[in-house]
């Protein structure tokens, strides 16, 4: 297995670190430094070669509003001569779904993203939905995990518990993404799409305020969606409102979450911290 990433970042180095099953090779592009460098603004030296005899490419580089996917952009055409390849994985987000009113939603639901992020986003699904090739896209809930999570913001005072009536998020452990990812790269399929998410769609302020009691802080005092304080940015995540199932995901690949909710994801988190 020979695996290639466009966006060598958090996920991607994750999964790195958890594969377990043979592997000959795996490589990833960065931004800033190296001889693989990818900024989405020009193409990848040597691509041609670089991806010869790559088996599984892992996509989880942003959209944007100049070329949609850059590296179709770029490298369709490079992509689509990929003689080896297996598997291609596009790490996309659920925003495509947008506001459901806080009801359920799964991947036979609407798409109708409500901001740019997810408009960009599902455009860019449409382009990788067109390639010759078997991918498979991968909608993620909110990521967190070790060196990304809400702990340090906490702990530090700078927390904003935002209190919007029966707004919930869905969200992901990058453990549990990348256990999901594997099982789909050792066991390609064509053209799928899988909610990668946990059991336990939650308001953000009451993952807050689960931090506070178990580092023994104070309950942050709320805050309103309109407060000053609250960045156009932030607020703009809390204008959809949906649960999303992952039911497809457990049935089809037999994932199974090491951490069905945020409680059992930063309980452990939280317990590495203690051990270091």
């Amino acid at each position: 297995m020979k695996i290639f990433c466009f966006g060598l970042g958090y996920t991607a180095k994750c999964l790195r670190n958890e594969l377990s099953f043979p592997l000959s090779h795996f490589s990833g592009t960065n931004t800033s430094k190296g001889d693989l460098l990818f900024n989405g603004k020009t193409p990848l030296k040597n691509a041609t070669s670089i991806l010869r005899n790559i088996t599984h490419l892992l996509i989880s580089v942003p959209p944007n509003s100049e070329h949609i996917d850059p590296v179709l952009y770029h490298h369709k055409a490079d992509i689509e001569n990929m003689p080896n390849l297996k598997w291609i994985g596009y790490l996309s987000a659920t925003s495509v779904y947008g506001d459901h009113g806080g009801g359920w939603v799964d991947e036979t639901s609407k798409t109708i993203p409500t901001n740019k992020r997810g408009i960009l986003r599902l455009r860019a699904e449409e382009q990788w939905r067109l390639i010759n090739k078997p991918v498979h896209i991968f909608r993620l809930g909110g990521i967190y995990g070790p060196l990304r999570n809400q702990i340090e913001v906490v702990k530090n005072g700078l927390a904003k518990r935002i209190i919007e009536k029966n707004q919930v998020f869905s969200r992901i452990h990058v453990i549990d993404i990348c256990s999901a990812l594997k099982i789909s790269m050792e066991n390609p399929l064509s053209h799928k799409i899988y909610n990668l998410v946990d059991d336990n769609p939650t308001a953000a302020a009451d993952v807050l305020d689960f931090l506070c009691e178990k580092l023994a802080f104070r309950t942050i005092k709320g805050i309103g969606i309109d407060d000053p304080a609250v960045t156009p940015t932030l607020r703009s995540f809390y204008q959809d409102n949906k649960r999303v199932k992952n039911n497809l995901a457990k049935n089809e690949l037999n994932w199974r979450l090491k951490f069905p909710s945020y409680k059992e994801g930063y309980l452990d988190i939280l317990a590495k911290l203690d051990e270091s």
